[in-house]
């Protein structure tokens, strides 16, 4: 994937992990790999590696990263330096320090010890354990929290995605999930 912010050339999943793992005790894989997690095989290529951690954390994080990666902090379509002040911003790019192409992405979210919250609409609560899963040892995003990220304008990965996913969803996850969207994206189409 490439635009004008940079070439995009992410890293095989494991090693994202290895990263995370020497970085923090406390992320997740999220976005299109945890739902491949999930489904248990690769269901389409995806542009990018994401994971999330608490908010909370990121200063902590940010800088044990940035000790051994370029960071940047992007946000309304434009990446800054790590130590620039940006409001908002939720997400954190990732590369070697001597540039090249962006690795993966670090997403901040409204996470505590027991409670992650919505940050697009902080009415939207889980308990930490049904919001973050192990699978096969990493710690995921949960398929109906990802699919909700998806549901606000959604794409046509987005709609392949939930394609795969939404039918292996019990009825709880499918449950919750529908609330969710009726909650926080009431005109998605996906409230259909």
């Amino acid at each position: 994937m490439t635009d004008e912010l940079g070439e995009w050339e992410p890293y095989p999943v494991a090693r994202v992990v290895e990263v995370m793992t020497g970085i923090t005790d406390d992320w997740w894989l999220s976005g299109g790999e945890a739902l491949d997690r999930f489904v248990g095989r690769r269901t389409r290529d995806h542009g990018d590696v994401d994971v999330s951690i608490p908010s909370a954390n990121s200063d902590a994080v940010t800088e044990r990263l940035a000790a051994r990666y370029d960071v940047r902090i992007a946000s309304g379509g434009r990446l800054y330096p790590r130590e620039a002040t940006v409001e908002p911003h939720h997400n954190l790019w990732i590369r070697e320090r001597d540039g090249g192409p962006w690795r993966f992405q670090v997403n901040l979210e409204p996470c505590d010890g027991a409670t992650w919250t919505y940050r697009r609409d902080e009415r939207v609560t889980r308990p930490r354990t049904d919001a973050i899963l192990t699978l096969d040892g990493v710690p995921c995003t949960a398929p109906a929290v990802q699919l909700l990220w998806k549901a606000k304008t959604p794409t046509a990965e987005d709609e392949s995605d939930r394609a795969v996913v939404q039918p292996l969803l019990d009825d709880a996850e499918h449950a919750w999930l529908a609330g969710a969207i009726a909650l926080a994206h009431p005109t998605s189409p996906w409230r259909r």
